[in-house]
């Protein structure tokens, strides 16, 4: 270290000792999106892969049938199991399918449930026929 070097260090950490205990300036507020991860910080990683119960919903409804829905499920790129009357879908969602209630005019209508298995809110219930 040359003898100039040492001399800007110096008032450098002059300057930064005077400094302690001086009331800082407010950060002004920056979108986040525009920060760029340093080597101590990382974002944190979205899995947008990641199954919700309002898109296995979306596939399922009107769907009478176990098995078809098991199709339409892997047609969607999911990985499906079928245990009963219940799919599990990439072990993270269930759709449960009930095949008898009261419909509205007093017929027989089925109905899927559909929930998360790590028992979060919502818990979709769709129906399996489709409608006129």
């Amino acid at each position: 270290m040359t003898t100039a070097e040492l001399g800007t260090l110096t008032t450098r950490l002059a300057g930064e000792r005077a400094g302690v205990g001086r009331a800082q300036p407010v950060c002004a507020v920056r979108d986040l999106d525009q920060l760029q991860p340093t080597e101590f910080s990382v974002r944190a990683h979205i899995d947008e892969t990641t199954v919700t119960a309002e898109q296995v919903a979306g596939i399922v409804a009107g769907i009478p049938a176990i098995g078809k829905a098991c199709e339409a499920l892997i047609s969607a790129g999911w990985r499906t199991s079928i245990a009963g009357n219940r799919i599990t879908v990439n072990d993270e969602v269930f759709a449960q399918f009930i095949g008898a209630q009261l419909g509205r005019a007093g017929g027989v209508q089925a109905a899927w449930v559909i929930y998360a298995i790590a028992g979060t809110a919502p818990v979709w219930a769709v129906g399996a026929e489709r409608q006129p």
